[in-house]
């Protein structure tokens, strides 16, 4: 009776939190998880100075001199794949794809918790825009040069090499595609947040308006090297025209619509075959399905039905059901068809279940229901891509100090990326340079993450996000590998590797120095006079200083040598080669030594050379029996169950189903620390009200916190 009652409790409190849902067939998937890991994608690929400053700990500050070279600040915004340069045309058009996502299932978002993630990434693509627009004539689009960018293989946060802001639209210089898609994207910022911050959401409509005339006024495509060619700008125009009039409820966007489909040659008596569908270069298929509801004339509705039908029966398909539009990014086009699919299904009152239908068999082969049974969202499911084609997540350094490889396992899961996927025989290859089939990128997800909005309404509807571990980063990792090259009657000669593995986030580190202790008993007869031992570094990549011989118990003999690293950032492995000899007699002893009598021919962690950070020993121990001591436990939030900075439904939901006993384990090492908000030392349905009626806005702190 007693467990009953705690969950009629549980069940009655989710329910005045949670909105009702729309009951569809059961689900073959958890849509909600694959939803909120879609989104946290963007948190990966998050530029800028507050990068790190969300859920992504493993992720920081990067490339905070954007914009500089033309004295600006060009800082923000979105990488725009697995590298690092922030492209013109596929950023304004993901983020335009996820601002329609959010538009059409906003209750979703609400609903599910994930309003919170999406309009803050949201804001940070509009900010981004806004700071490249800084005159009615001026719009800055590119920002990296991808040649140079593309022969760095390591974190951004680590990246050095310069970052031209290398396109600009002007007069002179057209970018009318980048200006409607950006246009398009503040247009529906303003829709999406004129209810929460009316002076941000029209500050966002002020610039749609000017970027959009911008655009209308100069005509010609954007460029982005040879990495992005744009065939055409009038589909961004016109996109940007249909939010435009959405948000103003001006006929004028809707006549400049009108003669830019007469412009594309688009009449009653020339109709359009709307074949391919929404990606960074074409967002026609986004358009007629607008305006299919949205106008009364019946050729849109034609067009996108016919689309519709193209893509259900016309379109080839893989022998396991996938329909193949492309070779690259072959997974990104049918979830992007899938969002397009779904907003129909909704805006024409869900009478005919086809769409829903194609969006399912899409969405469920992207997510495991395959010949390969493999999930192409990273980190979703028991099998997925281990090696998406993406700098960041793999945290691996090529080149020195660290010397790694980007096939190296990766040291972080870039959870919900969607991977190009699959050929055209359903074959996959998980290889990071295989990248017509790792590749991930802002384009691949935007269409996903509507898709995935769209299965959460009509599918998800008692489903809920899971622990996504790892998100929060590492702690530090100090150890050092050695062994002996050499070792003669003289002196030894020792290969070392010191390893600072910092990756929450990624950081080059100074200060660092380790100690090498010896014991000199066998020259006590001779006399020790240690200015006649020799010290020398024979390799360094990071250029090792050693010191000379230092005495550390001169009682009993034990001697020590430190070497350093001036001025210089270390990460990851730093490999030293140094020498201790003494050239005058022949009584070198290494078995006595401290730190060496552990020392084989072959690679083994030592914890008798210990390391220091700014004097303190980090990793180790010393002749004296001191050693290195645990870093301190992290902060937590008090309610925040799962470790993301927030205090929302989603923590209610991990504290009911631990209530209920249907998970005991937490992703986040702090959770029951973080759900005692009432400090009594124990977690119960007490907890669970405060938490709740915090999240309802009914108190606004816990009494632990008082």
């Amino acid at each position: 009776m007693k467990k009953v009652s705690l969950a009629i409790l549980v069940i009655l409190s989710i329910v005045n939190i949670m909105p009702q849902w729309v009951w569809g067939e059961e689900a073959k998937f958890n849509y909600v998880d694959a939803f909120a890991k879609s989104i946290l994608f963007y948190e990966a690929n998050w530029c800028g100075p507050d990068a790190g400053n969300n859920r992504i700990k493993w992720r920081g500050p990067c490339h905070v001199d954007d914009g500089k070279d033309v004295g600006l600040d060009l800082t923000g915004g979105f990488h725009d794949c697995g590298d690092h340069v922030k492209f013109g045309l596929p950023q304004c058009n993901s983020a335009s794809t996820l601002a329609w996502a959010y538009y059409e299932f906003k209750d979703v978002f609400i609903e599910k918790g994930q309003d919170e993630y999406m309009l803050n990434i949201l804001k940070n693509f509009c900010d981004y825009f806004m700071r490249c627009f800084p005159d009615k004539e001026t719009f800055y689009y590119q920002v990296g040069d991808g040649d140079i960018d593309h022969e760095y293989w390591g974190p951004p946060e680590l990246q050095k090499c310069e970052r031209p802001t290398y396109y600009v639209a002007t007069p002179e210089n057209p970018g009318s595609d980048v200006a409607g898609s950006a246009a398009a994207t503040l247009a529906l910022m303003y829709l999406n947040y004129k209810d929460r911050d009316l002076e941000y959401a029209e500050k966002c409509l002020k610039y749609a308006k000017d970027l959009y005339e911008f655009g209308m006024k100069y005509r010609g495509n954007s460029k982005g090297q040879t990495y992005y060619r744009p065939m055409d700008y009038l589909d961004e125009l016109m996109w940007g025209s249909i939010w435009l009039y959405v948000a103003t409820n001006d006929q004028k966007y809707m006549d400049n619509l009108e003669s830019l489909m007469a412009d594309k040659n688009i009449t009653d008596g020339n109709r359009f075959n709307d074949h391919w569908t929404q990606c960074w270069d074409y967002v026609m298929t986004g358009v007629f399905t607008k305006l299919a509801t949205l106008s009364p004339n019946p050729m849109y509705k034609e067009i996108a039905e016919e689309h519709f039908d193209y893509w259900q029966n016309g379109i080839r398909s893989t022998p396991g059901g996938l329909k193949f539009l492309d070779s690259w990014g072959v997974a990104k086009y049918p979830a992007a068809e899938s969002f397009v699919q779904l907003v129909y299904y909704k805006d024409t009152g869900e009478k005919d279940k086809k769409y829903l239908d194609f969006a399912k068999s899409q969405i469920d082969y992207i997510l495991g229901d395959n010949p390969k049974n493999m999930s192409y969202m990273v980190g979703f499911g028991e099998n997925y891509p281990k090696f998406p084609h993406h700098r960041a997540s793999s945290g691996r350094l090529e080149g020195p100090p660290a010397d790694e490889h980007k096939s190296m396992p990766q040291r972080h899961i870039l959870y919900g990326a969607l991977v190009g996927g699959p050929d055209m025989n359903d074959e996959y290859t998980d290889d990071v340079d295989a990248y017509v089939h790792t590749e991930t990128g802002l384009d691949y997800n935007a269409g996903f993450v509507g898709a995935l909005a769209g299965m959460s309404k009509y599918f998800g509807q008692n489903q809920f996000p899971e622990d996504t571990p790892g998100i929060e980063g590492e702690p530090t990792e100090y150890y050092i590998e050695a062994k002996i090259y050499e070792e003669t009657s003289t002196g030894v000669t020792i290969d070392l590797n010191l390893y600072n593995i910092v990756t929450s986030p990624p950081q080059y580190e100074e200060g660092l120095s380790f100690k090498y202790f010896l014991d000199l008993s066998e020259y006590v007869e001779e006399g020790i006079n240690i200015s006649k031992f020799t010290t020398d570094v024979y390799y360094s990549p990071a250029n090792a200083q050693i010191s000379g011989l230092k005495p550390w118990d001169e009682d009993k003999n034990i001697y020590y040598v430190e070497v350093t690293f001036p001025g210089e950032g270390l990460y990851v492995r730093t490999y030293v080669q140094f020498a201790i000899n003494f050239y005058e007699n022949k009584l070198w002893d290494s078995s006595n030594d401290f730190s060496t009598k552990e020392i084989t021919d072959t690679y083994s962690k030592i914890e008798t050379i210990p390391i220091y950070k700014d004097g303190v020993m980090v990793y180790g121990k010393d002749p004296s029996g001191n050693e290195a001591t645990e870093p301190l436990p992290s902060e937590y939030l008090l309610g925040d169950l799962n470790g993301d900075e927030l205090v929302d439904s989603r923590d209610c939901v991990l504290l009911s189903r631990y209530l209920l006993e249907i998970t005991t384990d937490f992703s986040y090492e702090h959770a029951l620390k973080a759900a005692d908000v009432d400090g009594n030392g124990d977690v119960n349905t007490v907890d669970y009200a405060y938490i709740s009626r915090y999240v309802l806005g009914i108190i606004t702190e816990f009494p632990k916190g008082k």
